[in-house]
């Protein structure tokens, strides 16, 4: 379930979105088709948006000499305070530069997979949205 194709060039975990966990018209990912992403995502994001970023190819934010930026710095302000389960980008891209990208996903598979019914969970919500579980 965790794949590679759905970190975010920030370094989120699209895996672990809640409108990638929908079980109809799920989204897939920010590097994804615009299709069935929130509006946020596709219309929004200073990141997906960003000029340098598509001009210079890169594909994860770490790769430009302006990194982190304040777009990336926001989201990892929010997803670090806001959220009930805390995601860093920032941790998240060094460990994939450290580690790897399979290592990557073998940490976020172990780390957000409901204990209860063995199936991701979200960020953004307490309770696994398969088994209803709270989480945390």
């Amino acid at each position: 379930m965790f794949k590679a194709e759905m970190i975010a060039p920030c370094g989120l975990d699209c895996n672990i979105c809640s409108q990638a966990l929908v079980r109809t018209n799920p989204c897939h990912g920010c590097s994804g088709p615009d299709e069935n992403k929130p509006e946020f995502c596709s219309w929004y994001c200073g990141i997906i948006l960003c000029r340098k970023r598509r001009e210079n190819g890169y594909a994860y934010c770490d790769e430009c000499p302006d990194y982190p930026c304040a777009d990336v710095m926001e989201k990892e302000t929010r997803y670090t305070t806001r959220y009930p389960h805390r995601e860093s980008p920032l941790e998240n891209l060094r460990m994939i530069r450290e580690k790897g990208m399979d290592a990557f996903l073998e940490q976020q598979r172990k780390q957000w997979t409901c204990p209860n019914c063995g199936r991701p969970f979200s960020v953004h919500d307490r309770n696994c949205p398969h088994c209803g579980k709270r989480i945390g």
